[in-house]
């Protein structure tokens, strides 16, 4: 495995205890199979339409609420994460909500233990990319398991909003829109008890045009691009508001 990527793997394997507590502190979770708009926005659903019976991959599903409302959807759901803690809790939690999810632990470059065309669609978003060094074989290994006119959706946090420093009064920037790191950081603030800079992680930064030409090099026309919303969540430091909040690609298998 890249050894950014391991890295990674460790921090929220670590964190991983406290990032579910927040998600159950913030969302109720139950909900997402009889509610998707909890975990889905209305545009990435009104792209992915009615899935009921189809094979559904989410890759880098993490607190997998996306996971569970697509399951309310009736589709048949493959949960991948790079962190066996959060498939754990992931799993754990299907069972209780009754759902048949298959959970698989992979490396989003490295989709080695799914075959070739299986999926009828390919789900990613929320904030993955950017715990990932290479975005081209990422969509590369998404497109190998879809099928020959399946719909890759890509709805993911806006490369706008990565730039900036956490200062609530101003925007300023930390590092230039172009610049796609490694950005190293220290996880160990988020696992309280674990000593400093004993997780490091690395965060990369993709702009726009790196999705778009990322999703239509791995053997997909792009059938629509998006931008929208301008919200402020509590963890974001920043006044960012009437900044674009998702950037949502759709793409058909060539």
């Amino acid at each position: 495995m890249n050894t950014m990527h391991e890295a990674n793997r460790k921090g929220w394997d670590a964190a991983s205890q406290n990032w579910q507590a927040m998600i159950e502190d913030r969302v109720d979770w139950r909900k997402c199979p009889e509610d998707p708009t909890i975990a889905l926005s209305r545009e990435e659903l009104d792209h992915l339409g009615d899935v009921s019976g189809k094979d559904v991959c989410v890759l880098g599903s993490g607190d997998n609420l996306v996971v569970f409302a697509l399951a309310g959807m009736r589709a048949r759901v493959t949960s991948v994460d790079i962190s066996q803690n959060q498939l754990d809790t992931g799993a754990e939690r299907a069972v209780e909500l009754g759902l048949d999810i298959s959970f698989v632990r992979a490396d989003v470059v490295d989709l080695g233990p799914l075959g070739d065309k299986i999926f009828d669609l390919v789900y990613t978003g929320g904030h993955v990319a950017v715990w990932v060094s290479d975005l081209k074989t990422y969509y590369s290994e998404a497109s190998r398991v879809l099928r020959t006119g399946g719909t890759f959706m890509v709805s993911e946090y806006h490369p706008f909003r990565r730039v900036w420093q956490e200062s609530p009064d101003q925007l300023k920037i930390e590092f230039g829109y172009f610049d796609r790191g490694p950005h190293q950081y220290d996880r160990s603030e988020d696992v309280p008890g674990t000593p400093a800079g004993s997780l490091p992680s690395y965060e990369f930064h993709w702009t726009v045009s790196d999705y778009v030409t990322a999703l239509m090099d791995a053997g997909c026309e792009l059938e629509a691009i998006d931008e929208f919303g301008d919200k402020i969540e509590r963890w974001e430091y920043s006044p960012m508001t009437g900044l674009p909040y998702y950037l949502l690609l759709v793409g058909r298998k060539r």
